[in-house]
């Protein structure tokens, strides 16, 4: 009987790893597609008042938007279930890379609908050192909610919101570098 349990509980986890493999190809491939399609964002400039947005570190700790102020601030909203949000990624890395001795630029990579630990599983196979944080659904401002992810912010030093864009975009593009470079000059 324990050779039998044995038996059948290495079939069980052989056809479950099985299909795990092949539920996730599909999605890899459909990610690298998406992802060699990326273009820039267009970015236009405006100027709106932001509202304070509360977020969480993976550790828990509260913070506000309003902390930021006198940075030029990258604020991207998305979750790793997103197909767009996902491709999107490596882009946003190279970005941050770009600025991530520049203590005059923020990066808040904002997570919906995640864990602190997915998020931390995610960043690691994927490479990624890009500053993560938490929000619930609840948490994201009414102006904020643009009904399609990823949904990326951009805020001038004096706290104001200078741009939205909504979709996946090349953000490594160096248009993207000119606009939050004229930023910093403000």
């Amino acid at each position: 009987m324990r050779k039998f349990l044995r038996y059948a509980t290495m079939i069980i986890l052989t056809v479950l790893l099985l299909g795990a493999c092949i539920g996730l190809t599909p999605f890899k491939l459909i990610e690298h597609r998406v992802a060699s399609n990326l273009q820039r964002p267009q970015l236009e400039k405006h100027s709106e008042k932001a509202v304070d947005v509360v977020y969480r570190t993976l550790n828990d700790e509260e913070q506000h938007l309003s902390a930021s102020k006198g940075q030029v601030v990258f604020l991207d909203i998305w979750w790793t279930w997103c197909m767009q949000c996902v491709a999107e990624m490596p882009s946003v890395q190279r970005l941050y890379d770009h600025y991530k001795n520049d203590p005059s630029v923020r990066f808040l990579i904002i997570s919906r609908q995640d864990t602190s630990s997915s998020i931390r599983s995610y960043a690691r196979r994927n490479h990624l050192d890009l500053p993560f944080y938490l929000i619930e659904d609840e948490d994201i401002p009414e102006s904020m909610q643009l009904n399609q992810f990823p949904a990326t912010f951009l805020y001038a030093k004096d706290g104001s919101l200078v741009a939205k864009h909504v979709g996946a975009a090349d953000w490594s593009d160096e248009s993207v570098i000119k606009f939050i470079d004229d930023l910093k000059k403000q």
